[in-house]
């Protein structure tokens, strides 16, 4: 590290250590979704000085994106949210390397956006992205954290490099049914703080500071405060990572 990022980093290091900030260098991480949780995420890698971060949504920011997210402005308004977030998170750290695409994460191209980074944050609400992340990160054993929030209710969960449980054993395969933040509402604060959570989940996860919460939903309301941390059972069932699923991934071929 040069004396510029000794300086950047000044305030950190002491709790953190030199040698994490060092692996947070090196480290490279996806975020899909670059609305309220995305730019708040994304916003906070880049400052806790991750090497390279990986932004990806298809969507143009709008009016209503303003009040819930980290960096976009009124002039922002129509142009692609990646590109927007990915350019004014550019110049904070200056050994780092930020790349964005103008896409949907799916089944077809996971691959191709995910495959060799470290950690994979999901700031999306699409289902299928967000199911699209699951069954590429078990399969390919990459750590992720999910988030979602809805009014003032937020919640979070880490999922281990290949292991059980899965986000498909949290709801015993897709929900029917999700709440939309146009119709529910949705306020600042509660984004803020499950995107604080899933940035420290992934720091945890990079550095090795300290035990990720994997496997466990971290689940919390705002207005009347409430916050707890619940175990998620492995489902027998899933098709994702099942006993009978994970077997015959391990076969020789």
């Amino acid at each position: 590290m040069d004396t510029g990022s000794f300086e950047l980093f000044s305030r950190q290091m002491p709790f953190l250590g030199e040698e994490n900030q060092v692996k947070l260098s090196k480290a490279k991480v996806v975020v899909v979704g670059a609305g309220g949780l995305g730019s708040h995420v994304s916003d906070m890698l880049v400052r806790a000085g991750v090497g390279v971060v990986r932004i990806i949504d298809r969507d143009l920011v709008e009016m209503s994106n303003i009040p819930r997210t980290a960096v976009f402005r009124r002039e922002d308004i129509g142009k692609a949210k990646a590109f927007v977030l990915a350019e004014k998170l550019a110049g904070i750290n200056p050994e780092g390397r930020l790349v964005y695409a103008s896409a949907v994460l799916n089944d077809y191209n996971a691959e191709k956006f995910l495959a060799g980074f470290d950690v994979v944050v999901d700031c999306t609400d699409n289902i299928e992205s967000r199911y699209a992340v699951n069954k590429f990160c078990v399969k390919n054993k990459i750590p992720w954290v999910y988030g979602a929030v809805i009014r003032d209710e937020g919640f979070s969960a880490a999922f281990a490099a290949g292991g059980r449980p899965c986000l498909s054993c949290l709801y015993e395969g897709k929900p029917k049914k999700t709440e939309k933040a146009s119709e529910a509402g949705i306020l600042g604060p509660a984004v803020a703080t499950i995107a604080s959570w899933q940035a420290m989940e992934t720091i945890k996860i990079l550095t090795g500071m300290a035990e990720p919460d994997y496997g466990k939903l971290f689940r919390m309301k705002l207005a009347k405060p409430h916050f707890e941390l619940l175990a998620i059972k492995p489902w027998e069932d899933c098709d994702v990572c099942g006993k009978d699923v994970l077997e015959y991934r391990r076969r020789p071929s």
